[in-house]
């Protein structure tokens, strides 16, 4: 590698430590509740941190699901109604976060456009982040009832 090369890349890095450095953080979110006031209660086992980019596409409707570890989502782009099937229901528009419900059937649709959310789960090893009923008949994971 030649040294012009060398310094070019230093300066991106020193670069980017600076600019980092001067990083005002914005916080998004802080709470120990789910959008629908329930508890958020870590899994046992071996922590699992998993991130994924979820699309909906616009009108389009997830399968109802679960979640039986603790999970974020930002979005990214659009606007979406979240919705249990009691009837209890978010709507998260760009630049909101959420924790979802646990352990608790919901499904996402999304509104007015195409919808981009970034998902975190603090999950555990041998536990799934995401469960269909028809992969849960016997209520291990899910629930239809908040908990």
């Amino acid at each position: 590698m030649s040294n012009q090369l060398k310094h070019m890349r230093f300066g991106i890095v020193v670069l980017l430590v600076l600019g980092c450095a001067s990083a005002v953080p914005n916080e998004l979110l802080r709470t120990s509740k789910t959008w629908e006031g329930g508890e958020i209660v870590y899994p046992s086992g071996e922590p699992e941190v998993t991130s994924v980019k979820l699309s909906i596409a616009q009108g389009q409707t997830t399968a109802f699901h679960c979640h039986p570890v603790p999970t974020l989502g930002y979005i990214l782009t659009g606007k979406v109604k979240v919705e249990t099937p009691s009837g209890k229901h978010v709507i998260l528009n760009k630049g909101e976060s959420a924790v979802e419900v646990m352990r608790t059937l919901h499904r996402a649709t999304a509104l007015g456009g195409p919808v981009e959310i970034i998902v975190f789960y603090a999950g555990a090893k041998s536990i799934p982040n995401t469960v269909l009923p028809a992969n849960d008949p016997e209520h291990h994971y899910c629930s239809a009832q908040p908990r």
